[in-house]
């Protein structure tokens, strides 16, 4: 009898799933000739369903994200919050942590360039920089004293102007230098960052690092990352930006 009653239940759960997830793929679809009928200029490349019944989200090429209706006639601007027994839960937010984690996770400790922390670590930020940003500037002198909190900072190159720019072709002297912390000191200090490697040619690393920053959600530098996913500002002191890892 229990074996029955447990085999009619698991069938019961297998459908209900397959039918859900039937439900979903329709859906999606439905969504995605709706955009392609009102809305052709929109880059979509993925949508998943929400907790809220009947919201999905949509992600677009751009990096940006936003919830649509289930018929794809309705279109949500800001952030999904649910709303809990001890507050409000940012919805979006943890989706975008969870894809942010993945993103970060590609970049390579070799094309990036790295002030370890002093001692134990005790946490890690990567920050997406441009020579030329006041604010990164102002960072940058941060990470002699983050450093010595345990917080090893990382920087990935992310001219606002693109690479072609000024402070683009700054960014890529300093990734072609021997020593490229030292020339990004440089660089934060405008002065020049002096001799660099004869035939480098940094174009594809930076131009990978410029995608990324997009799908992570940069718009302005410097924009700071933890490993788990958070988007935790631009400029902040060291003593502000250590709280974010209980220090």
């Amino acid at each position: 009898m229990r074996l029955a009653v447990f085999v009619r239940t698991s069938l019961i759960a297998l459908i209900a799933g397959v039918l859900s997830g039937q439900a979903i793929a329709g859906d999606a679809e439905v969504i995605k000739a709706q955009f392609k009928k009102s809305l052709p200029q929109l880059n979509v490349v993925a949508i998943e369903p929400t907790v809220a019944p009947g919201i999905y989200a949509i992600f677009l090429g751009s990096g940006e994200e936003m919830m649509v209706s289930a018929d794809g006639k309705f279109i949500f601007s800001g952030d999904l919050l649910a709303v809990q027994e001890r507050g409000v839960l940012n919805i979006s937010e943890a989706s975008r942590g969870k894809k942010r984690v993945k993103a970060l996770s590609t970049l390579k400790d070799e094309h990036l360039i790295v002030y370890k922390a002093v001692g134990e670590e005790r946490g890690e930020v990567i920050a997406f920089t441009d020579t030329s940003c006041g604010y990164c500037q102002k960072f940058h002198a941060e990470i002699p004293k983050l450093n010595q909190l345990g917080i090893t900072v990382k920087y990935a190159a992310w001219p606002r102007y693109g690479l072609q720019s000024k402070a683009g072709k700054v960014l890529a002297d300093v990734w072609c230098s021997q020593d490229r912390a030292k020339a990004m000191d440089m660089a934060k200090t405008r002065r020049d960052v002096g001799e660099t490697v004869a035939a480098c040619d940094p174009t594809a690393i930076i131009t990978d690092q410029i995608d990324l920053g997009r799908k992570v959600g940069v718009k302005g530098t410097p924009a700071l990352f933890t490993l788990d996913g958070r988007q935790v500002g631009g400029y902040r002191s060291a003593a502000d930006l250590a709280k974010e890892f209980g220090i």
